[in-house]
């Protein structure tokens, strides 16, 4: 039963499943910073690893994805688009505000996660695993919406004492984020340009609060 198809019923069917994949993955980073004792970023990274590595040999779908050839120039665009936007803004407007320095290896280390691997397994997980499962619920429509949804509540950490105590929810810049890479995935059926989209959208970070950290707060409402 799709929800587009099934009217409130099928709504609320996709709505809890949703509901249940997200904190699915609130207990799954749980498990594994607990387990490991790891940093809760690293902790998240390992499990979107591991099942970036499920998906990729169980299905053949997403090893297609992932291959390069054939991809449209085109794809890239958005991606270029994005820090070329990023470095315009920096530049044609007054720069106020501190300039950002890394403190330490960690923090450096983390920068060069989040422009790597992170968006790489995420887009595997998300757009290669989740919206597929949604699609046959939801339809091709919603299954983008309801994907980026759960993308967006991820972020905060979306355990079930999470949830039940209000203290996981909505994050708009993700939630956006998970629409536009679905949106591109969809178009150009590559992993490839939404992975750079993504390593973009979180590079305009670093772009801004190096070069005009004023940007930072007037787009705040998009970071975390």
């Amino acid at each position: 039963m799709r929800a587009n198809q099934g009217g409130f019923w099928g709504t609320f069917l996709v709505t809890l499943v949703a509901l249940m994949i997200a904190v699915g993955f609130g207990e799954l980073y749980s498990l594994v910073i607990s387990s490991l004792k790891v940093s809760p970023w690293i902790g998240v990274i390992l499990a979107h690893a591991c099942i970036s590595v499920i998906l990729y040999v169980m299905s053949q779908a997403v090893r297609s994805a992932l291959k390069l050839s054939g991809t449209s120039y085109f794809s890239w665009i958005p991606s270029v688009g994005i820090v070329v936007g990023a470095f315009s803004l920096t530049f044609l407007t007054s720069q106020t505000g501190p300039s950002y320095a890394v403190q330490g290896s960690n923090e450096l280390v983390y920068i060069v996660a989040t422009l790597t691997v992170i968006p790489v397994f995420e887009e595997i997980v998300f757009r290669a695993g989740v919206t597929p499962i949604l699609s046959r619920l939801a339809g091709p429509v919603w299954s983008v919406w309801f994907s980026a949804l759960i993308f967006s509540v991820a972020h905060t950490h979306p355990t079930w004492e999470r949830v039940v105590g209000f203290k996981a929810g909505f994050m708009l810049g993700p939630f956006l984020l998970g629409i536009c890479c679905d949106m591109i995935v969809r178009r150009w059926g590559k992993l490839w340009p939404a992975i750079a989209f993504h390593s973009s959208c979180n590079a305009t970070v670093y772009i801004f609060s190096t070069f005009n950290p004023a940007w930072l707060a007037k787009l705040g409402v998009l970071y975390m």
